[in-house]
């Protein structure tokens, strides 16, 4: 139990020697008293000398006695107010204080103070732990808010705009910022890109390095990528998640970010959720455009059945009749010899219902053209590649309405003014090359050109394709927009010229 307790121990044994220190001077007091009374009884005896000598003891006991206790009382001092002063300190401190306690421990003190160091420690990391503890959850919250911010503005555009590239490239740059990313990309299919009419790949700030190495359809169609890899400034990591519903895959959304950045679960979340509402917005577009084309084919094709059942049918019957008519005028009627005013005027009747009957025709074929669910710019590709193969002549597409939104309407008038531009040229203009060009001018107009280096015709008359171009002329009308027919660039071959405002455009 001593052992524990050194200080107790040697306070203890001090207090003892004070405590027979005072029990020799009583005794000694005692012994002077009577050696005192025995000297003034017999003064000639020896009791005086030895009076002088316990006398001495007492001076000696007493030196000893006020030694020890200034001992005690220094000890005393040091131990229960200057350690203690120190100890207390380094608990107000938190530390383990300048006087460091022997790691074996000496006395009760020394345990205590480790004992208040162990605590004080303890309490220093429970501090530390407690304060990280806050600024995560501080940067969770943050995170939090950000991020219900950025999911509202994204739902707002999503019901207010189209997927244009703007808007697109505006939610890449809102969740660059919500995740602190280096950039953020989308990389569509090229299907869903044509279809659309916006860029196949998008970035915010810049494009993901990603996409250099990985093709937008592998990476959509494996279900995503996780890496870490060494770029130019250092190491990042990167996100890829696919861009999908239940029905269709569109795409693949790239998160590139610092090296120390760790994709938690609310970070996974996040881009999940920012897929998810690239595919809601994608597929809803396409069926939206889907079901709009097919309602107007569909109102086309009853047009066109409409028509060939009673005016086709109509002019059929009257071509028959009018060469009929010939006929019987060439053999009963005597007056009517050839170059006869009569056999001219049914001639002339017989031309406009050929006529006629060619406009028909062309307007049950465009009526029952169908376009493809890629829009315009597959279409156009496809009556290129079409008409390419057919005649030879080597024709080039410089499509740049990416942005442009066009009703269904005006993408069948367009689709039918190009491909009878190309027919006239593979018919009529015997020539090698040609081009297409769409395009927005800095008024919003929509300006169409065909241009070949063929034969080319004359503005006033048509050309030989006069029918086909009265017909563009009038769908050029029709899209509220003028057609103009021109020599192509050197004077060399024709270049049909057209210019409308989309109905969607501001006036």
């Amino acid at each position: 139990m001593l052992d524990r307790y050194p200080l107790l121990s040697r306070l203890s044994l001090m207090l003892a020697c004070l405590a027979s220190l005072s029990a020799a001077l009583f005794v000694s007091a005692g012994v002077a008293a009577r050696l005192e009374s025995l000297a003034l009884a017999q003064p000639d005896g020896d009791a005086a000398a030895r009076l002088a000598g316990v006398g001495l003891i007492q001076v000696v006991l007493m030196f000893l006695f006020v030694a020890g206790c200034g001992l005690i009382l220094r000890t005393a001092w040091k131990v229960l107010a200057v350690r203690t002063d120190l100890a207390l300190a380094r608990v107000a401190a938190h530390t383990a204080g300048a006087v460091a306690a022997p790691a074996g421990g000496i006395d009760e003190i020394d345990r205590l103070v480790r004992s208040l160091d162990s605590v004080a420690a303890q309490l220093a990391g429970r501090l530390a732990d407690g304060e990280r503890l806050s600024r995560h959850a501080r940067e969770q919250e943050r995170f939090a808010a950000r991020s219900l911010e950025f999911i509202y503005r994204a739902c707002a555009n999503l019901a207010e705009n189209s997927a244009s590239a703007p808007w697109l490239t505006t939610l890449l740059e809102d969740m660059a910022d919500c995740l602190q990313a280096h950039c953020c990309s989308l990389a569509l299919l090229d299907p869903v890109a044509e279809g659309l009419g916006v860029p196949a790949v998008l970035g915010a700030p810049r494009l993901a390095r990603l996409l250099d190495e990985f093709d937008a359809d592998e990476l959509a169609r494996s279900g995503g990528l996780r890496r870490s890899v060494a770029g130019p400034d250092g190491e990042i990591v990167e996100l890829a998640v696919p861009v999908r519903d239940a029905d269709n895959i569109y795409g693949v959304l790239i998160v590139e970010a610092r090296g120390d950045f760790l994709f938690e679960s609310r970070h996974r979340r996040l881009v999940d959720a920012v897929a998810g509402l690239f595919a809601l917005s994608l597929g809803n577009l396409q069926r939206n455009q889907r079901r709009r084309r097919l309602a107007l084919m569909d109102e086309r094709s009853a047009i066109a059945g409409e028509l060939h059942d009673s005016l086709a049918q109509a002019l059929s019957y009257m071509k028959l009749q009018i060469a009929r008519l010939q006929l019987e005028i060439g053999r009963s009627c005597s007056a009517c010899a050839p170059g006869g005013t009569v056999l001219d005027i049914s001639g002339e009747i017989k031309t406009g219902l050929d006529s006629a009957y060619r406009h028909l025709r062309e307007l049950l074929s465009a009526f029952r053209t169908s376009m493809p669910p890629g829009g315009l710019q597959q279409a156009l590709r496809e009556v290129v590649e079409e008409l390419s193969a057919r005649a030879g002549t080597e024709i080039g597409l410089d499509y740049r309405l990416g942005d442009v939104p066009l009703s269904a309407n005006e993408e069948f008038h367009l689709l039918q003014i190009v491909r009878e531009a190309l027919t006239n040229v593979v018919r009529h203009a015997r020539a090698d090359h040609a081009l297409i060009r769409l395009e927005r001018d800095e008024d919003g107009e929509v300006l169409v050109l065909v241009e070949d280096d063929g034969r080319g015709i004359q503005p006033d008359n048509g050309g030989e394709g006069h029918h086909g171009v009265s017909i563009m002329h009038e769908r050029a009308r029709q899209l509220g927009g003028s057609l103009t027919l021109d020599e192509g660039a050197g004077g060399a071959g024709t270049c049909v010229e057209v210019r409308f405002r989309p109905r969607s455009a501001p006036g």
